[in-house]
């Protein structure tokens, strides 16, 4: 092989390599792996899967508040065992000065290691035939036994009469 054919063959493997290099973002097969990987997580944290059990708690608000109660069923999502028993109380509050109306949730952690929590909370109207917004509470590393309260925030404003709703409690290994 001549010197001249090799040297075309490295010119052309170079610019190749540079033409690879200055493609778009969008255009790597690396970023459309992570795109649809990610897409799959999602779709397995949101899809809600689990066994579900019955918790069947209710209570009144004050009428500036939003209503709350304990579904029948509360699904466990990625968390291998049902935590609901974890959720110590909730409440929906009204919106506040920026019409924002929030949530509050206490769990205690029940199992025997430190724990992370993805409480989600439902705002829908009283018949349930109509859903207004949803939160999730986060409550991270939680050790046995130990208690805590956080607070969530609806997005969308509550009409008055609004009832909040647990749908799903999600434990899982700090």
């Amino acid at each position: 092989m001549t010197d001249e054919a090799f040297n075309a063959k490295v010119e052309a493997k170079v610019a190749k390599a540079k033409a690879k290099a200055l493609r778009p973002w969008f255009k790597k097969k690396r970023v459309w792996l992570l795109v649809i990987i990610g897409l799959i997580v999602v779709v397995a944290a949101t899809s809600g899967g689990g066994s579900e059990s019955s918790n069947s708690t209710t209570e009144a608000a004050p009428a500036n508040e939003a209503k709350q109660e304990s579904s029948n069923t509360i699904a466990t999502g990625l968390g291998s065992k049902d935590a609901s028993d974890d959720v110590l109380d909730f409440s929906c509050k009204g919106p506040d000065a920026l019409g924002f109306s929030t949530v509050t949730v206490k769990v205690m952690n029940h199992s025997s290691k430190a724990s992370d929590y993805f409480v989600t909370i439902t705002a829908q109207s009283a018949d349930k035939s109509t859903k207004y917004d949803d939160t999730i509470v986060m409550i991270l590393n939680l050790a046995p036994n130990q208690t805590m309260t956080e607070e969530g925030m609806f997005t969308n404003e509550l009409p008055s009469g609004a009832v909040c709703t647990v749908t799903e409690v999600q434990r899982t290994a700090a």
